[in-house]
């Protein structure tokens, strides 16, 4: 494939944004983590929306970031991990944010950086992984923190770089 500008994998799937802004998507789709609208899996790259400029896969789910902002969720839902106020599977891409920048996906929850620099997390809370001081899963993103420049979302754990250079972890250890 050529003109590719980023790429995530998945559990079973794989996007690519285009270095025209096209996000593609191929692999399993039982969940319907392609955002196809099908729960067909697809051995060759489909095109699934245009204008995205950052991208993050989960086990079986898929995050967007669009040029405007914002932020399209889809697939597998326990738990909330879209952002979307349910626990509906989607097949199709949902807005779920606005104002985001940066984004990542864990095996069941999600982190989004807003262009404010502000920390917003959603999803399984299991072992404290939103950063909430909780263990409650949360279906609609909540700001946990502010100041920070990149986040990266592990299984059941977080890490988040704040703009002072220093590193903050939690969840499972």
């Amino acid at each position: 494939m050529d003109d590719v500008a980023a790429v995530s994998a998945g559990g079973t799937h794989t996007i690519a944004i285009l270095t025209d802004g096209s996000l593609l998507a191929w692999g399993s789709n039982f969940s319907g983590q392609l955002g196809d609208g099908t729960g067909s899996e697809q051995e060759n790259p489909v095109r699934v929306m245009g204008d995205v400029i950052a991208i993050a896969t989960g086990w079986n789910y898929s995050l967007a970031i669009q040029s405007d902002g914002g932020l399209w969720a889809w697939g597998h839902n326990r738990d909330g991990k879209l952002g979307d106020g349910t626990n509906t599977e989607r097949h199709m891409p949902v807005r779920v944010m606005e104002n985001a920048a940066a984004v990542s996906a864990g095996g069941s929850h999600s982190m989004a950086i807003r262009a404010d620099g502000s920390l917003w997390t959603w999803g399984n809370n299991e072992h404290g992984q939103l950063g909430d001081a909780t263990t409650i899963n949360r279906y609609r993103a909540l700001p946990v923190m502010d100041d920070v420049i990149a986040v990266a979302a592990g299984n059941t754990h977080t890490v988040a770089l704040r703009s002072d250079g220093s590193l903050w972890a939690w969840g499972n250890n």
